[in-house]
């Protein structure tokens, strides 16, 4: 079973959707769109009648809802509906309440507590701030990756991008990675591409894609070559 995106382009290049039941982290630097992916994938569910749940870890839900906003998402309604579900866990992880460690446990209750079947966790970067060595945080998100993986949900973290080369552990245990970046043409011009750097178990679209922010969410121009 595949779950579509809702995003124009990008299903084309999954060839269908991302599978159910599967994890899949949106690499990005900042204003790449992450987070209004991340929207476009709960959305979609929520016109599919499939519940969705999106935990913060860093931007105040007031913030997040006005910022949705002008796309023409009415998360309001959604809410009433109780098909959607918004949880700031920004005071869990950063300690101020209960503790980082418990946030595996705590999202897991709450999916299942929903019964969402679409879940993002925006960033995830956040999940590990309080861990200090490379292995405790491969361990950390190998617990939450396993402790979602058997809620029949699927699911989108977001992940942070800070430096070329750097090394991301997610990316090894998640199913699916997706890159959102940057280039500068030959002209001198910014031009925003993604990229699938991997998806088990689906045949999918390799090649760079440009693709843009309209006032509908993002636009994937799947069939064009990136020209630089």
């Amino acid at each position: 079973m595949k779950f579509s995106t809702g995003i124009e382009g990008l299903d084309e290049m999954l060839g269908g959707g991302l599978q159910d039941n599967t994890i899949t982290v949106i690499h990005g630097g900042p204003g790449s769109g992450k987070t209004i992916l991340s929207f476009q994938f709960i959305v979609e569910g929520v016109k599919r009648n499939e519940r969705g749940l999106y935990v913060t870890l860093e931007e105040p839900i007031g913030r997040i809802k006005f910022d949705m906003s002008s796309f023409g998402w009415d998360l309001d309604g959604f809410l009433k509906r109780e098909m959607l579900l918004l949880e700031d866990a920004s005071l869990m992880v950063y300690g101020d309440l209960s503790s980082p460690a418990d946030f595996p446990k705590s999202v897991t209750e709450l999916v299942k507590k929903f019964n969402a079947k679409r879940l993002v966790i925006d960033p995830l970067t956040s999940v590990v701030l309080h861990q200090r060595f490379p292995t405790d945080k491969r361990i950390e998100i190998g617990r939450l990756f396993k402790n979602l993986r058997g809620m029949n949900c699927t699911t989108i973290v977001t992940s942070e991008i800070t430096s070329e080369g750097e090394f991301y552990m997610e990316e090894y245990l998640a199913d699916g990675v997706i890159l959102l970046s940057q280039t500068i043409t030959s002209v001198f011009q910014t031009v925003d591409i993604i990229r699938i750097l991997k998806m088990r178990g689906i045949k999918h679209d390799r090649q760079p894609r440009r693709y843009e922010i309209t006032n509908k969410g993002i636009k994937i121009y799947n069939t064009e070559p990136v020209i630089t």
